[in-house]
């Protein structure tokens, strides 16, 4: 190729600027074109990674992909995705942390209530006493015969609902209009 054809070539195809580079190794690039809005590209570090960025299986930085999506303007800087990187190290760990006091504060709740049920269910003073609760009884039932009061006779009162009398069905008469 000529030195005419190349400069030639250089002018009416012009070369791609380089923009940055993310944390993983691939390149973002921008094309001046004629239009309004430059075109935007990104070229992956492993050619076989296009496929696991474009499935979703792995994701560019948001910051590139708002600048590549010209949402934003000016390309992200390195210090910029350390720094995020950073702060969602920060995140997962705070967040590792909630969950642990979480499943702590879920056990001890749920050996609380275990206890409380084992309280309410085995304890022997949640237990009504027989002697005790026998004795009372007997003893407001001296107290009662002692004060004039009717003693209490043995009659169930669901025996005399079962000697009422029955009532009869009710069916309505088919009547005519007009007669």
């Amino acid at each position: 190729m000529s030195l005419v054809s190349r400069i030639w070539a250089a002018i009416r195809t012009p070369r791609a600027r380089l923009m940055g580079q993310d944390l993983q190794g691939n390149t973002f690039y921008e094309l001046a074109s004629g239009l309004d809005r430059p075109k935007r590209t990104v070229v992956y570090k492993n050619p076989d990674d296009m496929w696991d960025y474009v499935g979703g299986q792995k994701r560019l930085p948001i910051q590139w992909s708002a600048w590549l999506s010209h949402t934003r303007p000016n390309a992200p800087t390195t210090e910029e995705l350390y720094a995020d990187a950073q702060r969602q190290i920060r995140v997962k760990q705070n967040a590792a942390l909630i969950e642990a006091r979480d499943r702590e504060e879920a056990e001890a709740m749920k050996r609380l209530r275990e206890e409380t049920r084992a309280e309410l269910l085995g304890s022997p003073s949640s237990r009504p006493d027989t002697t005790t609760t026998q004795t009372h009884r007997s003893q407001s039932a001296q107290q009662g015969s002692h004060e004039g009061a009717v003693p209490s006779t043995s009659t169930n009162p669901w025996d005399a609902a079962k000697n009422a009398p029955e009532t009869e069905a009710w069916t309505p008469q088919l009547r005519r209009r007009g007669s």
